[in-house]
């Protein structure tokens, strides 16, 4: 494919962020990059004049940064579509997987077939047929009226839809790439109104896992518990996070127990994933979505799991002016999704 420029869009519960990317040049160049804030009810609702409000702000969005491009990839959310890595596959001829693919989603998509688009991805197959070969294969099912959805927005923003993915498949190429040297890694993805999972290891989405924990319940939680106004609890949230010697703790104590569900589920990913691939075990875990940014995080992950965690670099590969060095740092863990979109080759 002739190289080009991207526009990478991540239209979040509360803000939508877009990255301008050159492909022209190797390492692919940075443009400019910007967020606005996302309407109210945003993408949840189906009526024209919601979904007009988001496409207006995306075409200011998308005005500001002078991006010499209509052509964009969008992500659909993690919670709205359904992905599975199916292991279970005998040997299959390309024929026979894309029958076989059929069956099997219908096992974990709670909806009838025909209204989603299959797609997949095959990680392994066996040289040949035989009693012990198999085909592992990585499905995503994306519901055809939720796409329908984004590409009406996308026209009503004048742009020009060249790729879909979702979320987590976006944030695992900005954050781990296709380095064969890069440790097989877990992307824990904290969002507003979820946590998104997927083990990594060269490029490939090995185990992908999402529950609806996010940020938006932490911040529920400090209000209720310490009678604070929605607001004055996100912002004690974000300055305070998880530090034990902020408040007399008090914060901690509050917001622990819904951390600790967040990384009981991260080791259930990792057993279920080492289970099947024990071969690949995690040896890291890389933290982004706009909770990646509470303090005292990392080291609270870290000190739970036993491994080395990090915030996620989603710049990592990508050639920027070195100015914007220190401002780019502070805005990774937003960035991800739409860096990631934009990294998109084929």
């Amino acid at each position: 494919m002739a190289a080009r420029t991207l526009i990478g869009l991540d239209i979040g519960s509360f803000s939508t962020k877009a990255v301008v990317l050159s492909q022209k040049e190797n390492p692919p160049k940075l443009l400019s990059l910007g967020q606005v804030a996302t309407p109210t009810p945003g993408m949840v609702s189906d009526t024209d004049f919601d979904l007009q409000a988001v496409a207006e702000a995306i075409k200011s969005l998308v005005a500001g940064l002078k991006a010499p491009t209509k052509d964009v990839v969008f992500a659909l959310p993690e919670s709205k579509v359904f992905t599975r890595v199916i292991y279970d596959l005998p040997y299959l001829t390309d024929a026979e997987l894309a029958q076989a693919i059929r069956y099997a989603a219908e096992e974990f998509v709670p909806m009838p077939i025909q209204e989603v688009n299959l797609n997949y991805q095959v990680l392994y197959r066996s040289a040949q047929k035989g009693p012990k070969s198999r085909t592992v294969v990585f499905v995503v099912a994306s519901p055809k009226v939720l796409i329908d959805k984004y590409l009406r927005v996308m026209t009503m923003a004048e742009l020009k839809p060249v790729a879909v993915e979702t979320e987590i498949i976006a944030s695992s190429r900005s954050l781990v790439g296709t380095n064969p040297f890069s440790p097989t890694s877990l992307i824990i993805q904290l969002g507003a109104t979820t946590t998104d999972y997927a083990v990594v290891d060269e490029g490939l989405i090995l185990l992908t896992r999402s529950i609806s924990t996010g940020g938006i319940a932490l911040t529920r939680t400090i209000s209720q518990t310490l009678s604070f106004e929605f607001s004055q609890a996100e912002e004690y949230k974000k300055v305070y996070g998880l530090l034990e010697d902020q408040l007399e703790g008090k914060l901690v104590q509050v917001i622990k127990p819904i951390i600790n569900v967040i990384i009981s589920e991260a080791k259930k990913v990792i057993q279920s994933h080492e289970s099947q691939n024990p071969q690949r075990a995690v040896k890291r875990v890389v933290l982004t979505g706009g909770g990646a940014q509470l303090p005292g995080l990392v080291i609270y992950f870290a000190n739970s799991l036993g491994l080395e965690v990090q915030e996620g670099d989603p710049w990592f590969s990508i050639s920027k002016d070195p100015k914007l060095q220190a401002k780019l740092s502070e805005q990774a863990a937003l960035f991800s999704v739409a860096a990631g979109l934009s990294l998109r080759e084929g």
